[in-house]
């Protein structure tokens, strides 16, 4: 058998050797790669196209706070998926690591995210791809290739944009083919073992039509250690490609893609960092069973690599385990790891019927997604989850813009998207416990399983009246139609047909319940904006927008939770100074939250308290943006960003019913041998809110006789965050009280600040591009996320999911 180098060794030749045939073919075409003349060194900013308004125009003249990266922006940042972007953007917060499948992505602006977006509930930003709308998380940590440009929308976009826009948006553009022949060859290679190879091939194939290929693969070791293992973890592999043609017949234009990514890991870097004593203590719940000592071993202040995470336990010894299915058992031999499968198409066209233009983009999305994480990150079976989550989704968009007379333009259209999805999870918790008649299915693994429809109507428009020749008003409406039905096959263990939770209540011995819901919303756009000079340009603006409503899907016999809404009010100002050599531009903002969607423990139908996602209260969130960009000398560019916020619930908006052991307790609801006591939460901090963020760089090119040099750093920080604040009732115990407190300090993730860097020699005479680049230079140890979410529910763990270290290497490109 090959060892594992050996393995890692050949699948990289065998992709090494693909690409590089590609690569040869397209490296011994004619010689188009002749030598180049020294290209003068630009004292002023470039200008800055955006399509922020679905339709282009300047940057310092839109009134939106959008930051724009270009591709070599782009490639100086290292921006490899979608979590680099908040390297630089303001008030922009990407959290990775969750209970579920690694290639998540939980994107929050502005302080507005959804950190349980599944396939029955949205995200909060949306996130779109050559005008094709991404509908899970879980496609947003593919690989970002080939970019033409990246634009991050800050704050509500629901006229133009739809759905699931409250917090932003992020529209992403990859490069179109050309008719020149052109493109590039590159290999990479760095620490923890990484290697990588891409080509670009572009070109006309025809009179008018022209065609791009984009190929790349990589590969790595882990990141850390798993010691119980006694392998690495955190390792990756992924597959890239995409495919784009594009029709130029004048009047009419017509593009079309399609990609497909892939990509494996060998589990998530989970480590343990606290459990409550008052349950696996000596004196505490399950002090019997002995697990403190593997607990205390498994901390995470021994290494700060060091992962402890074994995965599921075999409970062989329970007499019941044998008469499982066989699909069932292989449950529990299942290793850590996650893999990702995406791909989709698209087809936009535009017809310019003279003063008018027609607009269509179809397309089509999927993704398949699942992955086996230890959620305790330590020997002793505590929480161990296999989560998988599939969606496949067609859309069609319609534009129409033009104008009327001298003074109006518009833009209108619809929308429809159908999706059909599926998610699960099977999780084992406290796989220790014993076999007994009281616990007959003890350390079993139960099953969560949700088919899901979603569909979406919208129809839009959105005017611009000059009202002079400098200021100009903006009004817009959307309204939008969402039906959203799931279908919940959940046991408590799963294999085990008498322990189905949702029993049909129309065909006898079908574990299923069929849930269905619809709703409808506006969103609106009004505002104005002035161009004072030739370099100044200010604007105001108010916006609504919404994210859809859904099902809890972990749990049956729920209610709906309905839309969430934003409303804001935000003021701009662009200015260009010194020549176009300084930009300026400034946001501030304060928006207004309704209907707010957390996971709150409230009544079910029958009246029991249990935690579940629903519309807990009101929230607002201020603060202020700034983006720079200077060029104080030939050659030399510096950036900045910064954004502070700040925000809170409205005073007595969120209130939860939570289950208070002892009868009768004053101030709460009877129920059996506990109490239900209403909580007011309106005093935690709002989940996924840094209040201060900023970003700093500065690029020097330096011409030489050869080509030119170029040196690049950054360095970005994010502030604070909390994910899951809770709050005891005031009838607790004082040792439940402590747990909630505990639970608070764990959830609270520290800032951390990461200096990156990039240093290029071109030479011209051949087109070859060397690279030397690293992240995390001064090897920060951090965490990107602190998962207490259980602490205080029950399982009394929390989790580090840790932060990338170091990490360097060296690439060479050949372009022709």
């Amino acid at each position: 058998m090959l060892s594992k180098t050996s393995r890692r060794v050949s699948k990289f030749l065998w992709r090494g050797s693909t690409l590089g045939l590609l690569a040869c073919t397209a490296l011994t075409a004619p010689a188009f790669a002749q030598s180049a003349a020294p290209q003068p060194q630009a004292d002023q900013l470039e200008e800055v196209v955006v399509t922020a308004r679905r339709t282009e125009e300047n940057l310092q003249s839109t009134p939106v706070a959008v930051t724009a990266l270009g591709a070599a922006a782009l490639e100086r940042a290292q921006v490899a998926d979608v979590t680099d972007l908040q390297r630089t953007t303001p008030s922009l917060s990407i959290a990775t690591g969750a209970p579920s499948a690694s290639g998540f992505a939980f994107v929050a602006m502005r302080g507005q995210g959804n950190l349980q977006a599944l396939v029955s509930n949205d995200p909060a930003v949306a996130i779109y791809v050559d005008g094709v709308y991404i509908p899970r998380p879980s496609q947003g940590l593919t690989d970002l290739q080939d970019l033409q440009r990246v634009e991050v929308l800050r704050g509500p976009q629901g006229t133009l944009f739809g759905r699931n826009t409250i917090g932003g948006a992020v529209n992403i553009l990859t490069a179109d083919p050309t008719r020149d022949f052109s493109g590039y060859a590159k290999v990479e290679a760095g620490n923890y073992d990484q290697r990588g190879a891409s080509l670009v091939v572009n070109g006309a194939l025809g009179d008018k039509i022209s065609g791009r290929l984009v190929a790349a693969t990589k590969s790595r070791d882990g990141y850390g250690r798993d010691v119980p293992l006694d392998r690495d973890i955190w390792s990756q592999d992924s597959d890239f490609v995409r495919g784009k043609l594009k029709y130029d017949g004048g009047a009419v234009q017509l593009v079309l893609s399609g990609d497909y990514n892939k990509i494996s890991d060998n589990g998530q870097f989970t480590a343990l960092h606290a459990y409550a004593p008052e349950l696996f203590g000596a004196t505490g719940s399950f002090g019997p069973f002995g697990l403190a000592p593997t607990l205390n071993a498994s901390l995470h202040n021994h290494g700060f690599y060091d992962s402890y995470a074994t995965g599921f336990f075999v409970p062989s010894s329970n007499p019941n385990f044998a008469a499982l299915p066989a699909e069932v058992k292989a449950l529990y031999t299942m290793p850590l790891g996650n893999r990702l499968e995406a791909y989709g198409f698209g087809l936009n066209g535009s017809v310019d019927l003279g003063g008018v233009t027609l607009k269509s983009i179809t397309g089509y999305r999927f993704s398949d997604t699942d992955g086996v994480v230890d959620t305790d990150g330590t020997p002793a079976p505590i929480l161990t989850t296999w989560a998988g989550y599939s969606s496949k989704q067609w859309s069609q968009e319609l534009q129409i813009n033009g104008g009327l007379g001298d003074k109006f333009t518009y833009i209108a259209g619809g929308y429809y998207s159908d999706e059909k999805g599926q998610e699960f999870s099977r999780s084992q918790n406290f796989g220790f416990l014993p076999y007994s008649a009281t616990r007959p299915y003890a350390g079993f693994a139960g099953q969560n399983l949700a088919d899901v429809h979603n569909t979406s109507l919208g129809v839009f428009g959105q005017g611009y009246y000059q009202l002079t020749d400098a200021v100009r008003a903006t009004g817009g409406l959307r309204w939008t139609w969402d039906d959203r039905d799931t279908k919940l096959h959940n046991y408590s263990t799963w294999g085990v047909a008498s322990t189905c939770n949702l029993p049909s209540p129309d065909v006898a011995g079908v574990c299923a319940q069929t849930q269905k819901t619809s709703f409808d919303y506006p969103a609106w756009t009004f505002g104005l904006d002035w161009q004072v000079n030739d370099a100044v340009f200010a604007y105001i603006q108010t916006r609504r927008a919404s994210k859809s409503g859904g099902w809890n899907t972990r749990a049956g016999g729920l209610p709906a939770f309905r839309p969430e809404t934003t409303r804001d009010l935000e003021a701009g100002l662009k200015a260009t100074w010194l020549e176009n050599r300084l930009r300026t531009n400034v946001a501030i903002f304060h928006s207004w939250q309704s209907d707010v969607q957390r996971n709150a423990a409230a009544l079910t139908p029958a009246g029991a308290s249990t935690q579940f996602i629903v519309n807990a209260g009101d929230a607002r969130v201020y603060g202020v943006e700034l983006e720079g960009a200077y060029r104080p000398w030939t050659g030399m560019e510096l950036t900045a960003n910064l954004s502070l916020m700040n925000g809170e619930y409205k005073n007595g908006s969120f209130i939860e019913q939570q289950s208070v052991p002892g009868a009768a307790l004053s101030g709460c609801a009877p129920a059996g041998a506990s109490s239900i006591c209403p909580v007011d939460r309106s005093a935690e901090k709002l989940p996924q809110l840094p209040k201060s963020q900023f970003n700093l760089g500065g690029t020097q090119a330096l011409p030489t006789s050869f080509g030119r040099v170029t040196l690049h750093a950054d360095y970005a920080y994010l502030g604070r965050q909390y994910y899951n604040p809770v709050t005891p009732a005031a009838q607790q115990s004082a040792a439940t009280k402590a747990i909630y407190a505990a639970s608070n300090a764990l959830t609270r993730t520290p800032g951390y600040g990461l200096l990156n860097a990039r240093v290029t020699v071109e030479f011209d005479a051949h087109n070859i591009e060397l690279a030397l680049y690293g992240k995390n230079l001064t090897s920060k140890k951090y965490n990107v996320r602190q998962f207490a979410d259980v602490y205080a529910a029950g399982l009394g763990f929390a989790t580090d999911f840790i932060g990338e270290p170091r990490t360097y290497g060296a690439s060479l490109t050949k372009r022709f």
